[in-house]
């Protein structure tokens, strides 16, 4: 009876054994088949994914050079029609640019005056060791130049020049600035002149250089009754254009492109503001609808 038991007990046992183990078996094949399920609907979904992120791709790619071809028919376009906009607007003004650092060149615009019936009468430009008090002090009293009480060496220099630039009436200090190579000057001198336009911005950010210097220009034309207009390019890397507002002057801060000219000349032309681009302008250019003015 026992043996008997015993053995009915282990066909028992293996029979649950062979059982799980069955079960085992058919779980792991499942899953399996589960896994290998998933991974077939992964990659199809990614290459599914991936097929409308090249579509969507070349439909950008299409749009772009759309927006390309579109912005170059502007640009052909601007260019045509630019010369007769401009044209007779600065009729006989006599201009005198002055760069106020040596950092951007702003001599091609003197084609577009011209083009606009103004005359560029002379180009003034700052050299970067202008700013240098203790070498100015040298040459003011080595010459026995007189200096205005309460002005420094370097205010002094620069209200000289200006004076010179707008009036031609010339200091002894003029001289020795080019003999030294602080200035950089090129055109015409022995005419007084009609409108200033001072071109800045620079490389590096330095606000005492344009208290010294810019602000100087621009409170001495207009205690000349000078018109004055502030200018830099699109692209510069420390931008004098918040200073030139806070003087309550014109100002163009993209001057170096079509768009820029084109606000300059309306401009100077009588219609007052801040154009171009940036955060600090106000309009992109003039209104030609709003009547001419005298700033």
């Amino acid at each position: 009876m026992l043996p008997n038991m015993k053995f009915y007990i282990v066909s028992i046992a293996s029979i649950f054994l062979a059982l799980a183990i069955g079960i085992y078996i058919g779980f792991s094949l499942n899953s399996k088949d589960f896994l290998i399920e998933q991974k077939e609907g992964i990659v199809e979904g990614l290459e599914k994914q991936f097929a409308d992120l090249r579509s969507e791709n070349d439909n950008l790619k299409n749009e772009m050079e759309g927006l390309e071809k579109e912005n170059q028919l502007y640009k052909d376009f601007s260019k045509a029609v630019y010369p007769e906009v401009i044209k007779n607007k600065l009729n006989g003004i006599k201009i005198a640019i002055i760069e106020t650092t040596d950092d951007y060149v702003y001599s091609g615009l003197g084609q577009d005056l011209k083009m606009a019936g103004g005359n560029v009468v002379s180009i003034t430009t700052i050299k970067d060791d202008f700013d240098d008090e203790e070498f100015l002090k040298k040459i003011y009293e080595n010459h026995n130049i007189a200096k205005k009480e309460g002005k420094s060496y370097v205010q002094q220099a620069m209200e000289d020049l200006t004076n010179y630039i707008i009036t031609s009436e010339k200091s002894p200090i003029i001289d020795y600035l080019n003999e030294d190579n602080i200035i950089g000057t090129v055109g015409e001198y022995n005419e007084p002149v009609d409108y200033i336009i001072v071109a800045g911005g620079a490389n590096t950010e330095d606000p005492n250089r344009v208290n010294l210097i810019d602000k100087e220009i621009i409170e001495f034309a207009k205690k000349n009754n000078i018109p004055v207009i502030g200018i830099e390019k699109e692209n510069v890397n420390y931008s004098y254009i918040s200073y030139y507002k806070d003087l309550r002057i014109t100002t163009v801060d993209n001057a170096d492109t079509i768009m820029g000219k084109t606000a300059l000349i309306l401009a100077m032309e009588g219609r007052p503001g801040n154009y171009g681009v940036k955060s600090t302008s106000e309009e992109l250019i003039p209104n030609v609808n709003y009547p001419i003015t005298n700033e």
